[in-house]
């Protein structure tokens, strides 16, 4: 037996009603969801760390070199704060061409953040390993530096030049 046909004005208005409370449903678990990240965030933030790193979720390379990739990171993703951030990247190695968008992380679009939200160990691992690294090139940086402060010291008696005395004796 064929089922009866609803017309389309019910149709939309009952699949409207059932859209509503599905969006509040997801709204509720999303806001659930960015609750979890806020400890790791505020921990991440009370180390003051300045570091940034990115673990890829996400990505493709094709051989003509197109590629794209998503990635969870820790930067400062609003230009002002630090924070854990959603980037996506886009384009093609060989013709030199990037793009790429980078959210906060309660920002991003949802999908992105569900997709991400599980690799967290893996990026605070990420984070310890550029720390490290940054933390020997400032070490190296910082020998560098003071090699060249001591020879610029020794130097600046030969660099600054002497008074010139004037036609009374009296130097200028």
């Amino acid at each position: 037996m064929a089922e009866p046909k609803i017309p389309p004005s019910e149709r939309i208005v009952s699949s409207l009603k059932q859209l509503a409370a599905e969006t509040n449903d997801f709204d509720r678990a999303f806001a659930e969801l960015l609750e979890t990240i806020a400890p790791v965030e505020s921990a991440l933030s009370t180390l003051n760390l300045r570091v940034s790193a990115w673990h890829q979720v996400a990505g493709h390379e094709d051989r003509d070199g197109s590629y794209w990739s998503r990635s969870i990171g820790w930067a400062k993703a609003d230009g002002q704060r630090w924070g854990i951030a959603i980037r996506r990247a886009w384009g093609h190695e060989f013709a030199d061409q990037h793009n790429e968008e980078t959210w906060p992380f309660k920002d991003a679009p949802s999908w992105m953040c569900i997709e991400s939200a599980g690799k967290l160990p893996d990026l605070v691992d990420e984070l310890i390993k550029r720390t490290k690294e940054n933390a020997e090139k400032v070490k190296a940086r910082a020998a560098q530096n003071r090699d060249l402060a001591a020879a610029i010291t020794a130097a600046l008696p030969e660099i600054i030049p002497k008074p010139v005395a004037n036609a009374k004796g009296a130097k200028k």
